[in-house]
């Protein structure tokens, strides 16, 4: 299967040519550098992976938990595994309010809108709600995001969006630390790694549907990945916090955060991605050293595309085998976290390729 043109695929299952859309991540802004022509990517999709992701959406669909204003996944973090599960459907080319998956993304949309109107600032969090903090924030504001550039923009729903997404941006904005970091909660007193991702990336996907984002705040998020890079390609846990990390995950964060924002030849970016070659071999689920298996599996994959050539084509096959392996008989992945949370990620991972999300076009 080739990657899919998001332009093509949208007025297709619009069934409208008219039907708003969004220019390609790196050609949206004239300071952004495009992604290096190089070799082209190969989708490398195989038919397992297109059932295990049917299959996914499949679960997630049927475990939707509560009614109405309930959130509709994530036990323990509703705001942030809501968000991701959002934005899983997406990226298998299902829109908000059409198709077979239409309504359980408007509820998902309308679940996050709550979340928004229930604080004054925009803070994208639910009372009940203690895990997802500033990591459910920045998921919440990139599903959002890449909702609202898939979706008419005459619409009521999407005019709540436009002002949720412009109060998300805000704090943000406003929760950088000096840094040029992002803590856990929304205030400017400390900074850690994959909080940070998560912002970056909410901010990149923002830009894509048009908002306006501060540029030197994106200017001072780049700049904090780039100082956390550590000697041997990975990168630190915190800059205020005197370092840690040097894992996986935060290296695969990292590196895929700057290269959404045109960062292909900056040196951490190289040594990461040499980081992260040389750790594949511990692609296992549960594998030593990887820790957070699912999170690590979706922004290596995201690294690895966006890289393109040799690279991609010798890292996703293991990811893709192991996913489509682990995958239980329900649909579902189990790990580190909730199963709504691991499906979630699960299916993401898989659907880079498919190049349907925003987030995942080069």
């Amino acid at each position: 299967m080739d990657p899919l043109n998001r332009r093509s695929f949208l007025a297709r299952a619009a069934g409208l040519a008219a039907l708003p859309v969004l220019t390609p991540a790196a050609r949206l802004f004239a300071e952004d550098t495009p992604a290096p022509a190089g070799p082209e990517r190969k989708s490398l999709v195989t038919d397992k992976q297109l059932e295990a992701t049917r299959k996914g959406l499949e679960w997630l669909a049927k475990n939707m938990s509560g009614k109405g204003k309930a959130a509709p996944w994530g036990q323990s973090a509703p705001v942030a595994v809501t968000a991701l599960a959002g934005c899983a459907f997406m990226a298998d080319g299902h829109l908000p309010g059409r198709g077979k998956y239409g309504d359980q993304l408007k509820r998902a949309i309308e679940y996050v809108l709550g979340c928004s109107a229930k604080n004054r600032k925009g803070y994208l969090a639910d009372p009940q709600d203690g895990q997802s903090r500033m990591h459910g924030h920045g998921f919440a504001t990139m599903f959002l995001a890449e909702a609202f550039g898939m979706m008419m923009l005459n619409d009521e729903m999407a005019n709540k969006m436009r002002q949720a997404i412009e109060k998300a941006v805000d704090v943000i904005e406003y929760s950088q630390t000096t840094l040029g970091g992002w803590g856990y909660m929304p205030e400017p007193t400390y900074d850690e790694g994959s909080i940070t991702v998560a912002e970056v990336m909410a901010l990149r996907s923002c830009r894509n549907a048009g908002f306006k984002v501060e540029k030197k705040v994106i200017n001072k998020g780049i700049d904090y990945l780039k100082k956390s890079a550590n000697s041997d390609g990975s990168f630190k846990y915190s800059l205020q916090g005197g370092g840690g990390g040097g894992t996986v995950a935060l290296t695969a964060g990292a590196v895929a955060s700057m290269q959404l924002f045109g960062e292909y030849e900056a040196k951490e970016v190289k040594k990461g991605l040499e980081f992260l070659k040389k750790n594949k071999g511990q692609v296992k689920q549960g594998g030593g050293g990887w820790g957070h298996f699912f999170y690590s599996a979706l922004y290596a994959t995201m690294a690895a595309y966006f890289a393109g050539g040799s690279l991609w084509e010798e890292w996703f096959p293991p990811f893709r085998d192991e996913l489509v392996k682990s995958q239980r008989p329900d649909g579902s992945w189990a790990g580190e976290f909730d199963n709504a949370y691991c499906t979630a990620y699960g299916v993401l991972t898989l659907a880079v390729p498919y190049q349907y999300l925003p987030i995942f076009q080069v």
